[in-house]
């Protein structure tokens, strides 16, 4: 059984747990038709699953949370306190926790002296619209957890790996502002389905 044929089968089974009055196996297939690879059924919102599926909201938001669950398990499943010492780490680690996400998420990560993790903050959702506000929040952050290094990270759901102009003067005021408070910056990560990039290494800040 091929990978497409797997995924049609426990979607058709889920859906018709969760909905009694849906097909679900016609559901299944229209979900599966809308999609380029069997994963990005349960990334999509929940309100295009009921579009797409027919099936009721409560069936299509139990459905969306799959990639949700799925993130949990793959973030847990790195220990409570990973060390981020590596770019492979790093880029380990934010996969898993941006895994399927539909919009940008910034996360910042504060690290002990051994670089282990001590706390990963969400630092905002979507494109931020004042970055001097954002580095404040950033280095606050910081501060709270006495935090002796850090890591930045945020996803690009379109998929490129390219830093763009704001990604990369982002990177530089944090750089600055943690170094004020005596942290240091070890990369800002960008993250996509297809891999992980670090913008201090491509950029050579």
């Amino acid at each position: 059984m091929g990978e497409n044929e797997e995924v049609a089968r426990a979607l058709e089974k889920l859906i018709g747990a969760l909905d009694s009055r849906a097909d679900a196996s016609e559901a299944s297939r229209r979900l599966m038709a809308g999609v380029t690879s069997p994963a990005r059924v349960f990334e999509m919102a929940p309100e295009d699953i009921m579009r797409l599926s027919g099936i009721s909201r409560e069936a299509s938001g139990a459905v969306a949370m799959v990639s949700e669950l799925g993130r949990y398990a793959g973030v847990e499943r790195k220990g409570a306190a990973p060390r981020l010492d590596s770019a492979r780490a790093r880029g380990d680690y934010f996969g898993a926790l941006c895994r399927g996400r539909r919009v940008e998420y910034c996360y910042l990560a504060c690290l002990d002296d051994k670089k282990r993790l001590i706390r990963c903050a969400l630092m905002g959702k979507g494109a931020p619209e004042s970055y001097a506000l954002y580095v404040r929040a950033i280095a606050q952050t910081a501060l709270r957890t006495g935090a002796k290094y850090a890591v930045l990270c945020h996803n690009h759901p379109g998929g490129t790996l390219k830093p763009s102009r704001q990604d990369i003067e982002l990177t530089r005021r944090v750089q600055d502002a943690l170094k004020l408070i005596g942290v240091t910056l070890l990369e800002h990560v960008i993250v996509t389905r297809s891999g992980a990039v670090g913008i201090m290494e491509e950029e050579d800040l």
